[in-house]
């Protein structure tokens, strides 16, 4: 029952279907015999999540390996071999268009019993592969910020000016020599995501590769969470409902699994995923939909009466003619309020995705987004 909602929602999510071309990373490195510092050839290394691999390689005659390509995110490493005992290294973080460089030491399994060294894994301080200057924000990052739009994570990046929450000028360039991409598609329109639909972003501010072409100012690049490999859902409410008077409300929620997967003989195991699906939304209503930093007031119920019965009054001039009674407001006519009055509005993003994989190194991912926004203009002179 499961299986065919998450299939129903992610096609009808994708009516207006577009093939992306997916930002990938690399994992690379050597390995070694812990005493001796010799390199060892024909190690078994595989990349697991949720206990399902996702990738894997065996290393060569001077111990060297490389896995590619690798959809951004968190993996656990096992590494086997003959006469060692099994390495274990949980949550390798993988960046997009970045290669991420792991040196693996294991212990010989010669002298005592057979066990399994598990180790987990840190963010080295020195990143090889690092030839450009910015940062990227992880998931686990992501969720521990309290504003979580495409601009306000790239608002937490040093280089990038930042406009009341949200991302400006980048390096001091003007807004329109900043580019957007999204899973490697540039972006003109709309950059409303949900934010449970963000898996990892990057601000490239300077050294700039060849792929993103006239970018003068900077490049944000967004990777969206793709199936999982478990069944999963998530919600997450936030509301300012009794704490303040600006009334603001948001529903967050994904889902996600994979749909159909390759069978295995091996007990305690799932199969790869072959087909998936990844559903995020977002609800946002907001009472006060333009805070404003000063005294707020309007006219108290006995006043508006007033002007609609009596909207004009006479000049008093020779000439004749007629002055607005507004335009005669006195402080006495006004009451103070917390919150601008008719500037309510709500927001619904959605999107989806759909996975397939078509060979052991390719994915073919099918995208669709949906943002609608409505509400009511604001003028403070009015």
């Amino acid at each position: 029952m499961l299986r065919n909602l998450l299939l129903t929602i992610g096609i009808v999510l994708a009516t207006s279907l577009v093939a992306l071309p997916q930002t990938f990373g690399t994992l690379q490195g050597k390995v070694i015999d812990n005493d001796t510092k010799e390199e060892l050839p024909f190690v078994n290394i595989v990349l697991e999540v949720g206990g399902s691999q996702e990738g894997g390689a065996s290393s060569d005659i001077d111990g060297k390996y490389v896995i590619k390509p690798l959809t951004p995110g968190k993996y656990d490493l096992r590494a086997t071999s003959v006469g060692y005992n099994p390495l274990l290294i949980r949550g390798v973080q993988i960046n997009a268009n970045q290669t991420r460089f792991l040196d693996l030491e294991m212990t010989s399994s010669a002298i005592g019993l057979e066990e399994v060294v598990i180790i987990d894994y840190k963010v080295p301080l020195i990143d090889k592969d690092k030839t450009v200057s910015g940062g990227t924000v992880t998931q686990e990052e992501i969720q521990k910020m309290p504003n979580r739009s495409v601009g306000a994570i790239a608002a937490t990046i040093g280089g990038v000016f930042s406009r009341d929450g949200e991302a400006g000028n980048v390096r001091g360039a003007r807004a329109a020599d900043t580019r957007y991409y999204i899973d490697g598609m540039p972006v003109i329109g709309s950059l409303s995501l949900p934010q449970s639909a963000i898996a990892q972003q990057s601000v490239i501010l300077g050294g700039l590769p060849a792929q993103y072409g006239d970018a003068t100012g900077g490049v944000v690049e967004v990777t969206t969470r793709g199936p999982s490999r478990i069944f999963g859902a998530g919600i997450e409410v936030e509301t300012s409902e009794f704490l303040d008077a600006f009334g603001y409300n948001r529903v967050g929620l994904n889902l996600n699994g994979p749909i159909f997967r390759r069978k295995t003989d091996e007990p305690g195991k799932k199969g790869q995923s072959l087909l998936g699906d990844f559903i995020g939304g977002d609800f946002t209503y907001r009472r006060d939909g333009s805070p404003f930093s000063g005294d707020m007031y309007r006219g108290t119920d006995e006043y508006i009466s007033y002007l609609q019965q009596n909207p004009l009054r006479v000049s008093g001039l020779e000439s004749g003619g007629t002055f607005l009674n507004g335009e005669y407001t006195r402080m006495s006519d006004l009451e103070k309020i917390n919150s601008t009055s008719n500037t309510s509005n709500y927001n619904i993003n959605l999107t989806g995705k759909i996975d397939v994989r078509t060979g052991p190194t390719v994915n073919l991912t099918f995208g669709g987004q949906y943002n609608y926004n409505r509400g009511n203009a604001f003028n403070y002179g009015s």
